[in-house]
């Protein structure tokens, strides 16, 4: 999750809470890939999808059938980053070959749901390893950040919703990450065909995840601001985003779920975002909390663990 840097003389002159609530919702830039065909592959095919020529979804969908076009001039595509925090470096790293990947199934895709602010390339990546692996159309959504009004998300699930039954999927699954989870979980309770959802450390509350990233990536600048800056700067970002504060409440929507597809948290008692803490007071038999040890919201978000990200694979599959 991206935080802004509030320094003294902004403090003084224009007040935290109106600078931070600004730059929360400051629309993020995205990567450009126009006029590099090669790079289809680990970015995606850029896609549109209209209702009526008035509300519009642009995303990425990652799909064997620009596989095998890539693969027709190449024997490999390596797949690679590193993550580097508090002096630890982790890589996330596989090698896709035709020879590995599955086969495609025609009916099925995969929904995501990225973290606010973290880099698309990687959430790229992950759709491509995805799509290889399991044989499913993998769509990247924008991340909440991506928009260009800020609604945690939910700006186009009308749209994305018109393009899963246009192209006629029959089975749903939605991987979601921290604040990607408020959509996955509104799309999981309006589509009657999703078999499962992911969730990879869900955002608690706004105001409390806004605090716990401010205290533990950048605790000389949460010394300076108050915890009252923060709550009410996160109050502003909700009053202006002008959407029901009650799709924000994950706990009480997954408490109160009555769905058939089932839901399972990957959580971390070392996430300060989504602490493993704070969900084990769920109680609904139809979703199962699934705990990895020291883990903080970064590597929980990018799925450097590579147990975890063979388990995840695994109930993609």
């Amino acid at each position: 999750m991206r935080f802004i840097l509030c320094i003294f003389y902004i403090l003084v002159l224009s007040g935290c809470q109106s600078f931070i609530a600004y730059q929360i919702t400051q629309p993020a830039a995205e990567i450009p890939f126009d006029g590099m065909e090669y790079m289809v592959m680990p970015s995606g095919a850029p896609q549109n999808t209209c209702i009526e020529d008035k509300q519009c979804l642009d995303f990425r969908l990652f799909s064997q059938d620009d596989s095998k076009e890539y693969f027709k001039n190449n024997q490999s595509l390596d797949i690679y980053f590193e993550l580097k925090s508090k002096g630890v470096t982790e890589t996330f790293e596989t090698t896709l070959t035709p020879i590995n990947g599955a086969r495609k199934i025609n009916d099925s895709a995969i929904v995501v749901f990225p973290g606010y602010g973290v880099s698309s390339v990687i959430y790229g990546l992950q759709a491509r390893w995805l799509s290889h692996f399991t044989g499913k159309d993998v769509i990247l959504m924008p991340a909440s950040n991506q928009y260009s009004e800020f609604k945690f998300g939910l700006n186009s699930l009308d749209e994305l919703k018109h393009y899963l039954n246009t192209n006629q999927y029959q089975q749903i699954d939605i991987l979601s990450y921290s604040m990607g989870s408020i959509a996955a979980m509104q799309l999981a309770k309006q589509m009657p065909n999703v078999k499962q959802q992911i969730m990879v450390a869900p955002m608690v509350h706004f105001d409390t995840a806004l605090m716990s990233v401010a205290k533990s990536y950048h605790p000389t600048l949460s010394y300076f601001v108050k915890d009252n800056d923060f709550k009410n700067a996160a109050k502003d970002v909700i009053q202006n985003s002008a959407i029901d504060e009650t799709q924000l409440d994950l706990f009480a929507l997954l408490n109160g779920k009555q769905s058939a597809n089932r839901t399972t948290l990957y959580v971390s008692n070392a996430d300060p975002i989504s602490p493993a803490s704070y969900w084990q007071a769920l109680q609904n038999k139809s979703v199962s909390i699934v705990h990895y040890s020291n883990l903080d919201h970064i590597r929980m978000v990018s799925l450097i663990n590579q147990a975890m990200r063979n388990e995840v694979l695994h109930r993609l599959m």
